[in-house]
Parts: C-alpha cells; structure tokens; sequence
C-alpha cells in the first residue's frame, strides 16, 4: 500500500526540524535546546519508519547508530594524501619558518609579497578523520593511518552529532551541486565525559584512560557503534581538502576559496562544527601574542589543547609553496611548553638501537606529565649525563618534550642524601657482550671514516653481527614509513628471530602458515592473516624501499628525493636499483639537499658487500620495486616549472607529478610568468585562462606525453 502524502510530508518535516535542532545544539551550541525535545521529535520518526520502513533513507537521522557490530575496520585508500604538520617550540622556530616561506615566494612570484598573513588555530589533541561526501551525502569516514590508506570508520563517526549526514546548502553553492566534498577534522572526547567514562571502568575494575585522546582512539576503535554513541564524541573540522560541484550542460561550476579564513566559514555554513577562536594574524608578533593568550588558558575549553596551528592565509601562496615529502610548507604547529615534574631515578640501563648506538634511558619513580603516568626517560647518551651531572638516586625535574618523548631536564643536586651512584658508561654491549666505543674506531684507513661518526659522542656496539641491531632493522624494515606489513609488530619480530625462523628482513618473504601455527600467539587464521600481509607488501615503490633499508642519516624525506633522482638516471638496461648499487658521490650531489654526510652514507651502504648480498636476497625472495622507468639519462627538465589543469587520459595527476619531478622538474598550483607550462587536460579550470592572459606555454596531453619520453 502507497504511503500517503501526508506521511511523507510529516517524515520531510520531522527529519529537517531534528537536523536543524542537532546542528544548534552540537554545532552553534544553543543552551535553549534540551535532550527532551530532540529525543520527543525522534521517537516520533522512529515510530512512522517502523511502519514504512521504505521511507528509510541514509540520511535519516535514525540511521546514525548501526543495529550490527562491524566485524572489522576495511581499508581506506585516500583521494587526497594526509599529511602531518612540523612543530616549532619557540619564537626562534617560528621567525626561522617565516624567513623560509618568504624566501620561496620571493623565489616563486619575484619579490616577497606584502599582503601575507596567517590564520591562527587551536591545535587540538585529537585523531584525525577525513570525511568524505558525494552528491551531499556522507559516504565515508576514515582515520589517517600512514597517510596514504586508513581504516573505514564510517560507522562510528556517523554516531557523531556534530558530523552532518547531508551538508546544508551554502549561502551560493546548494548541496545537489556538490559532486565531492573532503572535509578533514579532529574527533575529540570531552574532559566532562572522560570523567565519566573512568568512574564507570574503575567500578568494573578496567584500566583507565590516561587522557581524552587514548580515550578517543579507543573508542573510534570500536567495532561496536552503540558503544561509540553513548560516549558523545565530536568532531571539529578545519580543512576542506577537495570540494567539487556537478558540471551542468557542459558548464563547469566553480567554487573559488581564496583564504584559510574563507575555507573556515564555509565549513561552518555547510554544517560543520568548527572552533570559533582562530584568528588572522599580520605578524610573528600577532601570532606570539595569540599562542601565549592560550598557552594560559589552554584548560578553558572541553577539548584538550597542546598549541597553535599557524596556516598562510592566501590560497594563492599556500600553492606556492606547496609540501615536503610529508607536511606543507605553508603551515606549521607550534607547541606549548612541555608539562614538567619531578621525580627520582631509580636505575639506568642501556638500549640498542638498529645503527648499533647505546642510549641511557633511567628507570624513574612513577611521575604523571600530560595526562599519562611515566616511568622511563630518555638520558640521551654519556656526555649529557655528564653535563647534568645525573647520578642513580637523584631527584630530576622530568619534561615530555613536544607531549611525546619524556626526557630529564635538570638534577634537583640540593636534594642528595649522599647515597647517590656515579652511572658507569658500559663496558660491553648489554645484548651481545661485543666491544663498545665510538664507531670507526676500528677501521684503520682515515680516509673511510665518516667525519661525523669520529665527532659523534654516541657510543656503538661493535659488532655486526649484534642481535638486538638486527632486531632494530628488522622492525625498521616493517614498519609504517618501511613496507608496512601489517599485524607484524615489536614482539612478533622478536618472536620469529628468537625462533630462528628469520635472520634478517629478507627472510620474511619465505614464512608460511606451517612456519607459523607452531609458535605461541599464532592460531590458523592469524597465521594466514600474517602470511597474506607479507605477501601484499611486497610490492613497494623505490622510495619506501631505501626508507626500509635503514641507511645512516636517510630520512623519509632524502629517500623520496634519491628515489627520483635515481629513476629519472637509470638507463636502458640497466634499473634505477641497479644505478644506485653503483651510485657515486658526485652523482648525488646532484640532489638538492644532498651534502656530504649523506652521500657518503649512501655510497658507503651500497658498497658493502653484505648490504648487495641483502638488496639481492629481498628480490630473489620475490620483492618487487614498482617504479616506471623512463629514458632519462640525466635531470633534463631541471629548472623547469610546471602546472597541471584538467584531467589527463593516459595517466593520473600524481603520476605526471611523479614523472615530471623525476626528470628534475617541478610541479606548482598556480601559474605566473615563470611557469615553463601548464599542462592541459579535458575539462581544464581557470589556470587555463591565466595562462593564456600572461603568455605561458600550453601544453597537450600528446606534447606533455612526447616531453616525457624526449625531454631534450
């Protein structure tokens, strides 16, 4: 039987006065509206969907908590890649920032441009989430994971009442008109509901959470969404990282964002809660002023606060300027001062890293920073134990340095009993008993040693064959900026290597389920799941395979910047792996940002015999690099600049980026009289039409694909 007009009038009705309740008391923070009169108005819509459940849409709000638990969190392949920010600590850092950006603008545009301001916003002490819309709808919610891929947690977030199902209509552009909308924010449980949330698991006896962002993380980890409901998090957005209306008889709509502060107010006019306390700011001065306002009163507010994001205002320059290899360079994070204590050092012991260094870290009383108890401290190495003056039994004024690595900071020296131990520097490598001391001390020719390691005042296990460094490769190897072999962490790493089923990394690529089963933590299915993580992770681009290499002094960032430079050198024949093998100094110099430390690291790793034996052992274990190969013999677009509009058919944008920046050319956002070319596709935008005005090259996709392959 039809539902009558009627019915369907009261549901429309019914579902547009719950949203606009939920949107003025989770987003504009009306004290007018109560929990009766929203709950009254649901148990209206619940009831009439009972009975039409054809009326059901996805967007109702009744469709917020799942009925099902999820069986486990999907994988999610981001549309844009997420990216971190770096940390500044002081004025210093900040003044430093600003003379970096300004140097690249007045490279970029030809003088320093004199309109440059910042938007200033709360940092808060979250997890991030991109959400994603299509056509207005929420389609997906997922964490960053490494950036690249999430976790799908689509259905705990759609419990959220501060994250819309449906965006509201913007003052100009309708929601129909939305193709695409990516929103990124911070989910954040309250201090008020974490109160509550530790008062009921001290009751069941469970741990407690330190802090509302552990708690956050757990509960956005739940497979089970009522769970996730009844802890009311929020979401507070701050980045709109691609917005895309629907193209209407052959017309291209366009939405122009021309500031940060634009892109906030418009978040907030589609529905999203935004924090209301950011600030333009025209000066170091202005930003100072804001970051010290809040550093006083940064427990004033429900979320937790740890600093200051600080973002070029201008689109135009925040293109400009573009990213590194993993955080832009128009933005940055500026912390607050780290929280401090004091406490006692109970012991010191020493920890082995993967390059062989020793490292003090001091056994402490237990001593609360940030929201979590601590109890170990990193003492760096001897000579600054010697500097503080450190002795086992002190009193220590203990900081967590950036709210992450707790580290001592000063020696309460008046406070001694006298029963204080001096801290004896090791006389043996505490893992395998091999020699110690300052690395190169062994190797009589002084023209191999490496200046830095001689000034280093690290002290090193000697011994190459040291198993706690090989456990560090190995970990390493597998992590999240290496391969990323899920469900491989710490302790099973260690558990295959003290099985004696893996000597190094190159072994894992021959584990199967019968190698598995057998050890303790291992049931059939974890086996397979291990064995198939292993398997999908053995294709990996030339970048994460140098990251996961382990190279002295190669960063993520430096193995990006090599890995191009070696794809775009390699020649017929022979592959961009095979050209680094027997890479020299003088041809890494040829890197931007390559000095002599690196490439003296690089070329000394690639030389060793045992580290050829390694690289040659992963590929008969079945590694596959997956890089494309291109006939450049040298950087052949170096210095050459070049824009991108529209959509190319034989490639994506990021692989023309890719391919471009391989033969030592670079990729900006917007155009100007240095722009080489703008490279054009189907549907192209206003870049186009700028180009065309001041005179810039145009380039087809055929004339780019012939550049590709004849740069010369």
């Amino acid at each position: 039987m039809p539902v009558s007009k009627d019915v369907q009038y009261k549901v429309s009705h019914l579902r547009a006065q719950i949203d606009d309740l939920r949107y003025r008391y989770h987003v504009l923070n009306d004290p007018e509206i109560t929990d009766a009169m929203y709950e009254g108005l649901m148990d209206q819509l619940r009831k009439i969907e009972q009975e039409h459940p054809e009326l059901i849409t996805p967007d109702s709000p009744t469709q917020r908590v799942a009925g099902k638990p999820a069986e486990k969190f999907e994988k999610v392949v981001h549309a844009v890649p997420q990216w971190s920010f770096n940390d500044a600590f002081n004025e210093e850092d900040i003044r430093d920032w600003e003379e970096r950006i300004l140097k690249m603008l007045e490279k970029s545009l030809g003088s320093r441009p004199k309109d440059l301001n910042y938007v200033c916003e709360l940092k808060i002490d979250g997890l991030h989430i991109i959400l994603t819309y299509e056509n207005g709808l929420l389609k997906t919610a997922a964490t960053r994971g490494n950036g690249q891929v999430g976790e799908n947690v689509t259905q705990n977030i759609r419990t959220f009442e501060s994250v819309p199902l449906k965006v509201k209509s913007h003052k100009v552009h309708k929601v129909e008109s939305l193709e695409t909308l990516i929103v990124e924010g911070e989910a954040w449980l309250s201090t008020t509901m974490l109160k509550k949330i530790n008062e009921e698991r001290k009751k069941q006896g469970e741990l407690l959470f330190a802090n509302p962002r552990n708690a956050a993380a757990g509960t956005i980890r739940q497979l089970d969404s009522r769970i996730v409901a009844e802890r009311k998090l929020r979401l507070t957005a701050y980045d709109i990282s691609k917005i895309e209306e629907l193209r209407m008889k052959n017309e291209e709509l366009r939405i122009v964002i021309e500031t940060q502060a634009e892109e906030l107010k418009m978040l907030r006019e589609l529905g999203f809660l935004t924090d209301s306390h950011w600030r333009v700011c025209n000066s170091v001065e202005d930003i100072l002023k804001f970051y010290h306002e809040w550093e006083k009163k940064k427990n004033s507010q429900e979320f937790w606060i740890d600093g200051i994001v600080i973002k070029v205002n201008q689109r135009q320059y925040q293109e400009a300027l573009g990213f590194t290899g993993k955080a832009p360079r128009w933005a940055i994070a500026f912390k607050f001062a780290a929280e401090q204590g004091t406490t006692k050092i109970k012991e010191v012991y020493w920890q082995i890293g993967r390059t062989g260094a020793l490292t003090p870290v001091a056994l402490m009383e237990p001593v609360k920073l940030a929201g979590t108890t601590v109890t170990h401290a990193t003492l760096h190495n001897f000579d600054e134990i010697g500097r503080l003056g450190i002795k086992i039994g002190d009193m220590v004024v203990v900081e967590k340095a950036g709210d992450i690595i707790p580290k001592v900071i000063r020696v309460l020296d008046k406070m001694r009993s006298g029963e204080e131990k001096k801290i004896k520097k090791p006389a043996v490598c505490p893992m395998c008993g091999g020699e110690v001391g300052k690395r190169g001390m062994r190797i009589k020719n002084e023209e191999l040693r490496m200046k830095n390691d001689d000034e280093s005042v690290a002290i090193y296990c000697l011994n190459p064959n040291c198993f706690a460094q090989e456990l560090g490769r190995i970990i390493h190897f597998v992590s999240k900026k290496g391969f990323d072999i899920d469900h491989l962490g710490e302790k099973i790493v260690e558990l295959l290597v003290n099985k004696g089923l893996i000597k190094d990394a190159a072994d894992l690529f021959t584990l199967t389920v019968g190698d598995l089963e057998p050890l303790e933590r291992f049931a059939s299915k974890s086996a397979q799941n291990l064995v198939n993580a292993i398997v999908a992770a053995r294709e990996v681009t030339l970048a994460r395979f140098i990251n996961a290499l382990g190279i002295t002094h190669v960063g993520e960032e430096t193995a990006e910047d090599v890995a191009a430079f070696a794809q775009a050198s390699a020649s017929q024949g022979r592959s961009a792996l095979e050209f680094l093998m027997h890479v020299t100094e003088e041809d890494l110099f040829k890197i931007n940002g390559v000095g002599e430390k690196v490439a003296k690291s690089i070329v000394k790793f690639f030389g060793d015999k045992k580290h050829q034996d390694f690289v040659q052992k992963l590929l008969k274990n079945g590694v596959i690099i997956k890089s494309y190969q291109l006939p450049a013999t040298s950087y052949q677009l170096k210095g050459q600049t070049f824009v991108l509009t529209g959509t190319l058919s034989s490639m994506s944008r990021d692989e023309a980026k890719e391919k471009i920046k391989a033969l030592g050319g670079e990729v900006t956002e917007s155009v100007s009289k240095k722009t080489t070319a703008v490279i054009v596709g189907e549907n192209p935008g206003s870049k186009l039409n700028k180009a065309t005005k001041i005179g810039v090259t145009i380039m087809d996709e055929p004339q780019f694909v012939q550049l590709l392959h004849y740069p010369h």
